[in-house]
């Protein structure tokens, strides 16, 4: 295999796919990713992560993704995978990574959490042969450290069913210049191209940070990084292959897997900075008309060329383009969130907490979830919502204007896994919902027809 880098990747270690597995598997073995975590939730409704995935596809039937799906976690780390099997206790999940130190520390966090609908596999995303097998196969984070992510992602689509959705997270061209600048001038210093050596690159990247004037760009943008572990400095700065994307090449790299983009994931890293939608608002009119009118990937490809290193990850879920399900754009799946009827979420969140000794233990109490109140923004929508009135009513009612960025604000910020507030009352609900509606109108118009025939009623004189 023939590798061409250039300027924007960090390719100097790529010799072929099986050499790339055997650095990654050495890399995480160092420096397991992400670290075990101090404690893990779930939820006592053991369908509602499916309710809200469903609902991040615009799906408000919660039909797409199944209750008892089979999950594929490709390139699980310490523990994804965990999380994962906890969030959808009803489905059969599969974690698959290179690293067997990774795989022994989500297998201990299994283990002490009794997790039955869990399965681990030290396997490579290049050489499995899964077909047509997963409903749901998440991968964030993963296929731009191999050597062709090309051809990791063709089988992760083969693994998918052909009706089956995608979660995929690759860099962001833009978040990561810098970075990657960095990471070649340690490469570079520390001949890594003739040698990798793991233990002279972190401490070359932790001196060139305290060893840069405090007012450069490399210190102010990557400084932060010393002040956490060493495996988050290490899987920020010191990654042994990198690719990165933008919204362009991401969907040329899915339409040559047989694959097209959906709808943008809603991530923890973008609620957390706030970068909650790929929409831009634009002031001036013609400029706000010309961007509205683009598809939805030439108008992501817009934000993402105009946003820079501030815009959102390329995070998407994705389906295979011979799923026989036609693709929904956000204007029709927030078309849609209007004639719908919500009823407000309400379950609640228990948690171990990780002991001394290494063990979880679960805590005794508790608390209603979803934890934090809504944003002030769309306060008074959550308030208005009562389990009957179609949220377009209820826009009309509150008098909102019904702009799709508006609309696409409200979804994003109230059904949604980031912001799980309501969910879709079910279809059935719906009818029953709309005849009472009917029943009501038929009534307020015998009403409305008994007052003008009593207006109508000529007064008589009589005599006492």
């Amino acid at each position: 295999m023939t590798v061409i880098g250039n300027d924007d990747l960090n390719l100097m270690l790529v010799e072929s796919v099986a050499s790339v597995d055997d650095i990654n598997a050495r890399f995480y073995g160092r420096f397991p990713y992400p670290w075990t975590p101090v404690k893990f939730d779930y939820l006592e409704d053991a369908g509602f992560e499916t309710v809200m995935l469903n609902q991040n596809l615009g799906d408000w039937e919660h039909r797409t993704v199944r209750r008892a799906a089979k999950i594929w976690v490709a390139g699980c780390g310490t523990n994804q995978a965990v999380f994962t099997a906890l969030r959808f206790p009803a489905a059969t999940v599969v974690g698959s990574d290179v690293s067997q130190q990774s795989l022994q520390l989500c297998r201990h966090a299994a283990q002490a959490l009794n997790l039955a609908n869990l399965e681990l596999r030290e396997e490579s995303l290049n050489n499995v042969s899964y077909k047509d097998q997963f409903d749901y196969v998440i991968c964030t984070g993963v296929i731009h450290h191999n050597a062709d992510p090309q051809a990791t992602l063709a089988k992760l689509a083969s693994a998918l069913k052909p009706e089956g959705i995608m979660e995929l997270m690759v860099y962001n061209h833009y978040h990561w210049v810098i970075p990657v600048a960095l990471q070649r001038a340690v490469r570079i210093m520390c001949r890594s191209s003739e040698s990798l050596n793991l233990e002279l690159e972190l401490s070359t990247v932790k001196n060139i940070l305290n060893d840069l004037p405090k007012h450069s760009v490399m210190v102010r943008t990557q400084g932060k990084l010393l002040r956490k572990s060493e495996e988050a400095l290490a899987d920020a700065l010191m990654q042994p292959v990198l690719y990165n994307y933008t919204v362009e090449s991401l969907e040329q790299m899915a339409d040559s897997c047989g694959l097209e983009l959906l709808v943008p994931c809603l991530n923890q890293f973008d609620k957390a900075s706030g970068n909650l939608s790929w929409h831009m608002r634009f002031e001036e009119p013609a400029l706000r008309d010309l961007y509205a009118s683009l598809p939805d990937t030439q108008r992501w490809q817009v934000t993402n060329l105009l946003s820079l290193q501030e815009g959102p990850q390329l995070w998407f879920y994705l389906q295979r383009k011979n799923s026989g399900r036609a693709r929904k754009s956000e204007q029709q799946i927030c078309e849609e969130f209007l004639d719908v009827v919500f009823a407000r979420n309400r379950t609640t969140q228990c948690s171990y907490i990780r002991t001394e000794d290494g063990r979880y233990q679960r805590l005794s109490n508790p608390i209603p979830y979803p934890i934090a109140p809504p944003n002030k923004e769309v306060e008074r929508i959550f308030q208005a919502v009562d389990g009957e009135t179609s949220m377009r009513r209820i826009f009309e009612q509150l008098e909102i204007e019904t702009s799709f960025e508006i609309v696409n604000d409200v979804r994003l910020k109230l059904t949604t896994s980031a912001f799980p507030y309501l969910r879709a009352v079910p279809h059935a609900a719906k009818k029953d919902n709309a005849a009472v509606e009917e029943r009501s109108g038929e009534r307020e118009s015998m009403q409305e027809s008994n007052y003008r025939k009593f207006k109508r009623i000529k007064p008589r004189t009589f005599t006492v």
